[in-house]
């Protein structure tokens, strides 16, 4: 079941390590969509075994094209868990109503070693270069979560001693 929380920033600087994924309504439904297109795939390539079985003769051992889906079947079946797994630890995270520090939903404006960048703290596994989204558990986010415009935080991002710098805060495109 999906719990539903306003604003699990506080929770997420304070936890790090969470078995807890937030989520934004774009990015569970994303997953969502995903989990469905995987449960289908699975499906179709399941309802091969018999077919390529058969013309492949009735040597399992020596049939390539029987080998080659049952290692294209476990692929999708781990894919659909891991999806599953996501599913079973996902929470609802509402858009933020305030922007005094940095959440899931909000737009920032970032100095990172001096170089100038914007983008949206997304949920989890959300990344579009495009959108400018980035998932709230990255290394270039995490370190910012909870924290207010004017803040600077060392870090490191790439094994590279980096600081970020927290320029200004304002409503996401959610």
């Amino acid at each position: 079941m999906i719990s539903v929380e306003n604003n699990a920033s506080q929770f997420i600087k304070e936890n790090p390590v969470s078995e807890k994924l937030y989520f934004t309504k774009r990015g569970l439904s994303k997953l969502q969509n995903e989990i469905e297109k995987l449960e289908k795939a699975l499906q179709h390539l399941q309802s091969q075994v018999a077919h390529v079985a058969e013309v492949g003769g009735n040597q399992w051992h020596d049939n390539a094209s029987y080998d080659a889906l049952v290692i294209d079947i476990r692929g999708a079946d781990w894919r659909l868990g891991q999806a599953m797994q996501s599913l079973k630890q996902a929470v609802l995270v509402s858009p933020p109503v305030n922007f005094d520090h940095v959440a899931i939903g909000t737009r920032v404006k970032l100095s990172c070693d001096g170089e100038e960048m914007i983008f949206e703290v997304a949920g989890y596994g959300e990344f579009d270069k495009e959108l400018e989204l980035i998932a709230y558990n990255t290394p270039l986010v995490s370190p910012i979560m909870g924290k207010a415009a004017g803040e600077t935080v060392t870090c490191y991002i790439g094994g590279k001693k980096t600081e970020l710098k927290i320029l200004e805060i304002s409503k996401g495109g959610e």
